[in-house]
């Protein structure tokens, strides 16, 4: 059996304290939050669009000097590739009108489509996909849950089921690449956003959603902040994410925030999850609230970033 130190030293990843910050390379470091359990599913099952592991997180530390913030240690790369395409998520599928909702309103960013390609990275089960076809954008996808990706082929889509380096390894290049709320996933952002850089085409645009560390609403709740868990690997603020798509060779073109159109239901449940001593109320809230009434919610801790490669 390899001995302990002899296996940090091949798995970096599992050494108990970081040596110096994922994106400026700095050592002053700060453990931020200390690991807390929770009472949500693990497994593939944590990685789920929906889950409801809010504050459940292995140790997040942060920079002192870019105010990046990540968790540490991690799962290795093999491990987190075999939850992802273990992932079945059917509550997000409940979830569906809400879903196309949210991707209408942003798919205005994009402009429009005049038969453009587009990659749609973290496709899950399509839904933006469909959405941009309407639109008249010529969309694939790339989804590793082989739920998810079933879900999106099914509605007539050409879904890769490979990592995203795989796939601009085939020299495939989009007038568009997104990126909705997949970021904060990545084992490596940065391999993963210069594979993105190598498949948009130049002149072409990336269009990103993640949460946003940096945000008042962030720094106010400290470790209440709801967004952290165990599926989130990187916490990025308008700032950071901003540097590392700079660093990579993207030149940033906007940034402001971005809206999620939920159910009442959905969000009710959510909030139970968050702040459990509420959570009898918000349920008895639940049965007299009709579940098909859509909120749009953003409380300014979600951020929506766009990126061009240069020609």
């Amino acid at each position: 059996m390899m001995d302990p130190a002899a296996r940090r030293a091949s798995e970096p990843h599992l050494a108990p304290v970081p040596d110096a910050c994922y994106l400026c390379k700095g050592v002053r470091l700060r453990l931020r939050h200390r690991a807390r359990g929770g009472t949500q599913p693990q497994g593939a099952a944590a990685y789920n669009c929906t889950s409801f592991g809010h504050r459940s997180h292995p140790p997040i530390w942060g920079c002192e000097d870019c105010g990046m913030m990540f968790q540490w240690p991690l799962q290795s790369p093999d491990a987190l590739l075999q939850a992802y395409q273990d992932v079945e998520d059917p509550l997000y599928v409940a979830e569906k009108d809400n879903r196309y909702h949210t991707f209408r309103r942003v798919l205005r960013e994009l402009g429009p489509g005049q038969g453009r390609t587009l990659l749609d990275v973290g496709a899950y089960c399509g839904y933006f996909l469909d959405v941009a076809r309407e639109a008249g954008f010529r969309p694939e996808g790339l989804e590793l849950s082989r739920w998810a990706a079933g879900n999106a082929r099914s509605l007539g889509f050409t879904v890769h089921g490979i990592p995203l380096r795989e796939v601009a390894a085939k020299g495939l290049q989009y007038d568009v690449v997104t990126l909705w709320d997949v970021v904060e996933h990545f084992a490596d952002p940065r391999e993963e956003l210069k594979a993105a850089l190598k498949l948009v085409r130049p002149g072409g645009r990336i269009y990103l959603s993640t949460i946003d560390a940096g945000s008042l609403l962030a720094r106010l709740m400290g470790g209440q902040w709801p967004w952290l868990m165990d599926m989130h690997l990187f916490y990025f603020g308008r700032r950071t994410l901003a540097l590392l798509l700079e660093e990579v060779g993207f030149h940033v073109t906007d940034v402001r925030t971005y809206t999620h159109i939920i159910s009442a239901d959905y969000l009710l449940r959510k909030v139970g999850a968050s702040f459990t001593p509420a959570a009898p109320v918000l349920e008895l809230a639940r049965r007299g609230v009709p579940s098909s009434w859509s909120i749009p919610f953003n409380l300014g801790d979600n951020m929506l970033m766009a990126a061009e490669r240069p020609r």
